[in-house]
């Protein structure tokens, strides 16, 4: 169906408690979203705007900036943050990522517009990753809905915006400056009115947006896949940012999942890397000379490769600082080189560090299961938890004379931090960045487990190595076992019987309230009764002494008053609420500083 492709109804607008535009240059917030802005301003909706670059590549910064104000006077919203980065210098690092985290938690925002990635301009195509990757790694419900302003987008949505039409043109013509250029406002009136086109006869203008949740993004980097693609951004046009080159190596035997993990390189919030893929296999497929930023580079081979010599020929050819081994089955998220570079840039001493992966299935299903433990070193020589992408290393081990063990098939990554392990402990930075996919044409899970012909392989290769402190860190792990194992069970039936007497109280208090509730109605209906009861006896006193000569008929009401209050004081009920009627009179006297009821 055509409304499957393209919305055939359009939404009087998009429901939102704050609203966070992102705009990479003074006017895009107007042209791109306008109608979308007036529609949250007469829902009472916060909106708040933030121009990314100072626009100086297009014409002077300050009249720009004018500009948006005056615009932003007319459409009733505030007037726009300017950060002021420099136009065409516009990048998606780590940093301004966190700076718009920062933002959209300062505003409270659950909603961001920000430039599609269909767009041209780079500056439009950076805001969009950026504004992509600060709502993914945000937990709270939040939602992203690109705007189009260079190039039409695929839209999930359409925005009636017929009623404020007028009121966007007369913003749009606040940008004097870019109009002498280009009529922009023509081509943004002609856009919004072609529109209209799938929606019904009285809808002459509107906005389109394609709009994802957080869960769509954090769910599309799980599975290693992007929701939408982009143009490739240009390594020509990227500012050089002074961080240390990260080297990533990718060992290929041109599986299809390699495009996936190439496109979690293009996604990296890290500014200056390389790609470094060498086929293991001839007749590689070929492959783009850059990945997102990135320059990529494809190393032919003549003849097959084993697993450790392609790695030993991508080391070999790395001319980053800091080093990485990624194979094409697996996928980095989008901070992931980012947080270990940091950890390698403020530790001198530290030659390595790891994060959490997330191993999942052949078609990128999350499992459950996760190696994100601290360094041990005693258990790192009994085993390998720790995925080969899951490392970034520095370049000068190479020359400490770490390398691939190419006599080893398998575990050559267990080897390798092995041997890392001997310089240096190795950094540990919690938090899982990257998927680890477990299928059978990989050929590395068939014999695992310390009985394995490729575990024994290295057990023979190191035990002659470990010095006997090593050996007796082993031993004593081994030996303890038992002991902790007891300690376990111990402390498990502790915790298991903490919990039921938890469960115990908490039933418990909830009859005890129950109980306490049931009291307090009966003595407020007891109250209302004496209160009922005193009304009609003070109007039968009232009567009585008014007729004179009537003196016994009022000592007789008397009479019957005081039994009634004996028998009430003397009721069961009574009695029960003593206690609650008691913490009354406590809070009344000590908390409210009333007098204390005497009675």
């Amino acid at each position: 169906m055509e409304s499957d492709l393209i919305p055939h109804t359009a939404s009087p607008v998009l429901a939102a408690k704050a609203v966070l535009i992102l705009a990479p240059h003074p006017d895009d917030e107007v042209f791109g979203c306008a109608g979308a802005i007036m529609g949250h301003i007469a829902g009472g909706v916060p909106v708040h705007v933030v121009i990314l670059t100072d626009g100086a590549a297009a014409g002077d910064a300050a009249t720009r900036a004018e500009e948006s104000i005056a615009a932003a006077q007319i459409l009733g919203c505030g007037a726009p943050d300017c950060w002021n980065l420099p136009d065409r210098g516009l990048r998606y690092t780590e940093a301004l990522v966190q700076r718009i985290v920062a933002k959209l938690q300062a505003t409270g925002a659950d909603l961001v517009y920000a430039p599609s990635p269909w767009e041209v301009h780079p500056d439009h195509r950076q805001a969009s990753l950026l504004a992509a990757e600060a709502v993914r790694r945000l937990a709270y419900p939040l939602r992203l809905a690109f705007y189009e302003v260079g190039v039409p987008l695929a839209p999930n949505l359409l925005l009636d915006i017929s009623a404020v039409s007028t009121v966007k043109a007369q913003a749009m013509h606040c940008f004097a400056s870019q109009l002498a250029q280009q009529n922009y406002a023509r081509h943004i009136e002609a856009l919004n009115q072609y529109r209209s086109y799938t929606l019904p006869h009285d809808v002459q203008s509107a906005e389109a947006f394609h709009v994802l949740s957080a869960a769509d993004l954090h769910h599309a980097h799980q599975l290693g896949v992007l929701p939408i693609r982009s143009r490739p951004l240009d390594r020509q046009e990227a500012m050089r940012i002074e961080q240390p080159l990260v080297s990533i190596l990718v060992r290929s035997v041109d599986r299809d999942y390699l495009a996936q993990a190439l496109d979690s390189v293009a996604l990296q919030t890290y500014p200056n890397i390389e790609v470094i893929v060498v086929a293991a296999r001839p007749g590689h497929g070929p492959l783009p000379p850059e990945c997102g930023c990135a320059t990529l580079e494809l190393v032919q081979t003549p003849q097959p490769l084993g697993r450790s010599q392609a790695a030993n020929k991508a080391l070999n050819l790395a001319r980053g600082s800091y080093l990485m081994m990624l194979d094409d089955d697996d996928w980095l998220m989008p901070d992931h080189v980012a947080k270990l570079a940091m950890v390698l840039q403020g530790q001198p001493n530290a030659l390595a560090a790891y994060t959490g992966v997330s191993l999942v299935d052949e078609g990128g299903r999350a499992n459950g299961q996760v190696f994100d433990l601290p360094f041990d070193a005693v258990r790192l020589s009994a085993g390998n938890l720790t995925p080969i992408h899951a490392v970034l290393f520095k370049a000068e081990v190479r020359g400490l004379g770490c390398s691939f063990d190419e006599s080893l098939h398998h575990y050559e990554d267990w080897d390798f931090w092995l041997q890392l392990s001997q310089l240096a402990p190795m950094a540990h930075v919690p938090g899982v960045s990257a998927a680890y996919r477990i299928h059978d044409s990989s050929g590395v899970h068939a014999d695992p487990g310390p009985t394995g012909q490729a575990t024994q392989h290295i057990y023979q290769k190191w035990q002659d190595r470990w010095e006997p402190a090593q050996l007796q860190g082993i031993m004593r792990r081994v030996w303890s076992h038992q002991e902790l194992e007891v300690q376990y069970t111990t402390l498990r039936g502790e915790l298991d019987e903490l919990r039921r007497a938890l469960a115990q109280s908490v039933l418990s208090n909830e009859q005890l309230s129950g109980s306490y509730e049931r009291q307090l109605r009966q003595l407020d209906e007891q109250g209302r009764a004496m209160q009922a009861l005193t009304d009609t006896i003070a109007a039968q006193a009232d009567t009585a002494w008014r007729q004179e000569g009537n003196i016994s008929s009022l000592n007789h009401l008397v009479a019957q008053h005081q039994r009634t209050i004996a028998d009430m004081l003397s009721s069961r009920s009574w009695r029960v609420t003593r206690p609650l009627r008691w913490l009354t009179d406590v809070v009344r006297h000590h908390v409210l500083g009333q007098p204390a009821d005497k009675a």
